[in-house]
């Protein structure tokens, strides 16, 4: 299932984590609407529209409070 990649930067001071960005992934199922590889014409019951559970990723930590903390 296509789902999204959220990155984060880990603030150890307080704990919280800053969004950085995100990104989609691609899950390259013909029954996902979302996907690359969706086949047309499809039948609508069954393929999935939405995304699935996001991924969340801490690309680094920094020895800081976030900027709600600070």
């Amino acid at each position: 299932m296509c789902h999204r990649l959220l990155r984060f930067v880990k603030h150890t001071a307080c704990g919280h984590n800053s969004f950085q960005n995100d990104s989609v992934i691609d899950c390259r199922s013909s029954d996902c609407k979302i996907s690359s590889h969706h086949r047309s014409p499809c039948n609508p019951c069954i393929c999935r529209r939405y995304y699935g559970q996001p991924q969340r990723l801490i690309t680094r930590e920094v020895p800081d409070k976030c900027p709600q903390c600070k």
